[in-house]
């Protein structure tokens, strides 16, 4: 089974299970294209390399990293080794968002900007022991584990906060950046819930309380773009989703959908950043 199919049949169970463990994953479910999650996702390298575009900066997955990617990021894979090997771990959106409400005992805004973490090999395998457990747990039925919602909440957050240890011992650069990357973080929280209606920069920076044109600086310190490229490669995404999932949505539905006032303006947007046009698109797909 290639992939694609197997990430696909996964999450077609995701919001019923919660939490789904993939063993043995080789490679990336689709390849030289832009993608946002809405799931919150832990990978967790066993061998080999992969590199990709993690909000549009370059990343390079080794062994023994682990990576907590969480929602609406826009991650773009572009290659990995023959010998590549992962597990994912998924959660539901219903699932990540209790776990966002309840704010448990870590930060999870730290994984934003930077969401892989390096493991000691000892490290690694009491982390694999904890996965052990979770999958056991999402495996089991509420009739033999009447409380499995609370398991599976409890030993995610076991698993969150062992990479949180591992993130408090990262070096003295990483925490000099963290004004920076504090603003990237909540940029990307407001854009993933007000990309629909705010397409402008001066909505964001008002947000962050800081002006316009040092928010913009800072947002390109961080991914290496300004925050309206961001903004509207992050649109085009979300659109082309839409073109690919959603054959039961028109054009027009769809520009409405991402806060165009009509179709000619969206098609001529897309066509900017993609340079194809919706119909194009979709077809393509």
């Amino acid at each position: 089974m290639d992939e694609k199919r197997k990430f696909e049949e996964s999450f077609r169970t995701i919001e019923k299970s919660e939490v789904v463990v993939m063993r043995d994953v080789h490679g990336f479910p689709v390849k030289h294209q832009d993608i946002i999650s809405p799931y919150l996702m832990i990978f967790i390298c066993h061998s080999g390399s992969a590199r990709a575009l993690y909000d549009k900066k370059e990343i390079i997955f080794l062994p023994n990293e682990v990576a907590l990617v969480l929602p609406n990021h826009i991650i773009h894979s572009l290659e990995c080794s023959a010998d590549y090997n992962v597990t994912v771990i998924v959660h539901s959106c219903a699932f990540e968002q209790e776990m966002t409400r309840n704010r448990m005992t870590h930060d999870r805004n730290k994984f934003h900007a930077l969401p892989a973490c390096l493991l000691t090999d000892e490290e690694m395998a009491q982390y694999m022991k904890a996965v052990e457990m979770l999958e056991l747990i999402s495996n089991t039925p509420v009739s033999r584990y009447p409380h499995r919602h609370e398991m599976l909440m409890a030993q995610t957050d076991i698993m969150v906060e062992m990479l949180d240890a591992c993130r408090r011992e990262m070096d003295e650069e990483a925490r000099k950046n963290n004004r920076s990357s504090l603003v990237f973080n909540e940029f990307c929280n407001r854009l993933a819930a007000h990309y629909r209606e705010q397409h402008e920069v001066a909505f964001y920076a008002e947000k962050a309380h800081l002006t316009t044109r040092h928010f913009s600086v800072i947002i390109k310190e961080v991914v290496g773009i300004s925050a309206s490229d961001y903004i509207e490669q992050y649109l085009a995404t979300q659109a082309k989703n839409l073109l690919a999932s959603r054959p039961d949505l028109t054009i027009q539905q769809i520009a409405f959908h991402l806060g165009y006032a009509d179709s000619p303006s969206f098609c001529r947007f897309f066509k900017r950043c993609t340079g194809y046009t919706p119909t194009q698109m979709r077809f393509f797909s």
